[in-house]
């Protein structure tokens, strides 16, 4: 930059007015505050700036304070003054100013910045945004570092009034949220700009609910009553196509325990009916799963290839092209029935039988789709095929089918008749016994 006598002169709202844009960039100097300099571009725009170094350091940097006549003279002088001081110190202004930006981020920015990286279910996503924006919602303009310790120990009690599992469940958000933000927002140097989670005050205190899991499931005969509610509504003439693939959801999810969208979402192109097994490619740990088809799980695939006209296998008449939400139909069948279950009933009562008929660990794990942890030397080196895991498969569904009172595949008929016996009532039984009775009267 020049330093002739006419781009140096004490900066007043006259002269720089005055000032007409060349062909170039033009800088011109403050005489009195070295360092304080306005710049203007061809098309105009006159642009005060610092162009000085920082202490310690050898190149000079440039700051910019803002535009003329947005900033006047007055503040951009101020703005100088501050930036020029904090360069005296080795501080670049620029990084400082961008530090300051992050220590402004607000909750529901970082909020949102974090769904952003996470890949989150429809299901989980629905879940996040209810509690952001039911729970915290005055949270949403305050700044991470506004809100503190004692604001999450009075809002969790608050919640906790009303639901204790919402109340922890909205906590483990914000905390992963403030964990993502820690290591999101930093200086430049690396430094944490948010020290702390302040979520950690609920474990330090030891303030969390623990609402225990729930133990629900499907008992010998509710598994009965179950099925034979499911067959009761296929039966139906006028039960709709919808209605029937929520039927069919319901048995092959007890069959094999596995997680709601991970068969809603199943497609045709990824059954193979000839070599008889199944693959998912999208699961909630992120590890692909390959499953075998037994001989129950084929006779309900065969059902719905009969039913089904696109590639997903529980085809649903909508835009998605699958069944979304099976909630009220579900219900029905929960009335019908006389049982109440949800879908990870059907999970809970798959892995108990599965534990009853002494399938291993790992290979319950794999059924399962857990993730195996880090710390498991020995999970991680354990690896099943769909082949592999065809025998304990069926070993459950077998389980399965004898509370359903069917009979197993390649069973005498004898042992199928004493099996559908045993999930009888009493009541049921003398019923039988008084048609078989007034049957053999006729002959």
């Amino acid at each position: 930059m020049s330093d002739s006598s006419d781009n140096k002169f004490s900066f007043t709202k006259t002269k720089i007015k005055a000032l007409k844009p060349e062909k170039k960039r033009k800088t011109y100097r403050h005489e009195n505050l070295k360092g304080f300099i306005l710049e203007v571009s061809p098309a105009g725009t006159k642009t005060f700036r610092i162009y000085k170094r920082i202490k310690g350091e050898n190149s000079p940097i440039k700051v910019t304070l803002g535009t003329f006549p947005d900033l006047t003279i007055e503040n951009a002088e101020k703005k100088a003054l501050e930036a020029l001081s904090l360069m005296a110190q080795g501080i670049n202004p620029n990084e400082q100013r961008a530090q300051d930006k992050k220590l402004k981020t607000t909750f529901i920015e970082a909020y949102e910045a974090y769904k952003a990286v996470k890949d989150l279910s429809d299901k989980s996503l629905t879940g996040y945004n209810q509690c952001i924006n039911a729970y915290v919602k005055d949270w949403h303009d305050k700044s991470l570092i506004e809100i503190t310790d004692e604001d999450i120990k009075a809002r969790h009690q608050s919640l906790s009034e009303r639901s204790e599992a919402q109340a922890d469940y909205c906590m483990r958000i914000i905390r992963a949220m403030y964990n993502f933000a820690m290591y999101e927002y930093k200086s430049a140097d690396g430094v944490l700009l948010i020290g702390e989670n302040p979520v950690d005050i609920l474990r330090q205190q030891r303030l969390w609910n623990n609402v225990s899991r729930k133990q629900t499931r499907l008992t010998k005969s509710e598994i009965n009553k179950l099925y034979k509610a499911l067959s009761t509504i296929r039966s139906d003439e006028t039960t709709d196509s919808f209605m029937l693939a929520v039927c069919d959801f319901v048995e092959f999810a007890l069959f094999t325990g596995l997680r709601k969208m991970e068969l809603l979402k199943l497609e045709w192109s990824r059954v193979n009916m000839d070599d008889k097994f199944f693959y998912i490619s999208k699961t909630k740990n992120g590890d692909p799963l390959e499953l075998p088809i037994g001989p129950h799980l084929e006779a309900i695939l065969h059902r719905r290839l009969e039913m089904t006209n696109n590639n997903f296998v529980f085809q649903a008449d909508n835009d998605h092209g699958y069944v979304r939400e099976p909630r009220k139909c579900i219900d029905k069948i929960c009335e019908l029935a006389g049982v109440e279950f949800n879908l990870h009933d059907l999970r809970r009562t798959f892995t108990s039988i599965a534990e009853l008929n002494k399938v291993g660990a790992y290979v319950l794990k794999r059924l399962l789709n857990h993730k195996t942890a880090r710390n498991d030397v020995t999970g991680g080196y354990t690896v099943f095929t769909a082949e592999e895991l065809r025998v304990p498969s069926e070993e459950v569904q077998n389980a399965i089918l004898l509370s359903m009172g069917l009979p197993l595949y390649g069973q005498s008929i004898d042992i199928c008749l004493q099996n559908l016996i045993n999930t009888l009532s009493k009541n049921e039984k003398k019923k039988a016994l008084k048609i078989l009775e007034d049957q053999f009267c006729k002959e």
